[in-house]
């Protein structure tokens, strides 16, 4: 699909909407409604290939600690606001980092070698 077949279906999804709202006296926000389904759709159709490639070319991301660990910050500070925990970012803070440094020793001891045995061999 072309960007300009695209184009013309939102233009004739949004044309619709007009009409609907103004007969049946709905709230929907034709404009709003249809440059946001413009958007999903040119990222789904075009861009998403993109991203999928880019994941793909760093699988090594999901086995890093680092990663699990700045993704876990975000999600849990909005955990905190949405539900009303009132952790002080302190804590939290102390805890993602002791979840850091315990992942990062397990990583290093894994990867560790002995220097008696690599100097005698």
């Amino acid at each position: 699909m072309s960007r300009k077949t695209l184009t013309a279906v939102i233009g004739i999804v949004a044309a619709i909407l007009v009409f609907l709202k103004d007969q049946f006296g709905l709230s929907i926000d034709a404009a709003g409604f249809a440059t946001s389904l413009g958007l999903i759709l040119a990222y789904v159709l075009f861009e998403a290939k993109l991203d999928l490639r880019k994941i793909g070319a760093q699988i090594g991301k999901w086995k890093d600690p680092k990663f699990w660990v700045a993704l876990a910050s975000p999600i849990i500070t909005a955990l905190n606001n949405a539900l009303g925990w009132n952790l002080p970012v302190e804590t939290i803070n102390a805890v993602l980092g002791a979840v850091l440094s315990i992942l990062f020793g397990l990583a290093f001891k894994k990867t560790k070698t002995d220097p008696v045995r690599t100097a005698s061999a």
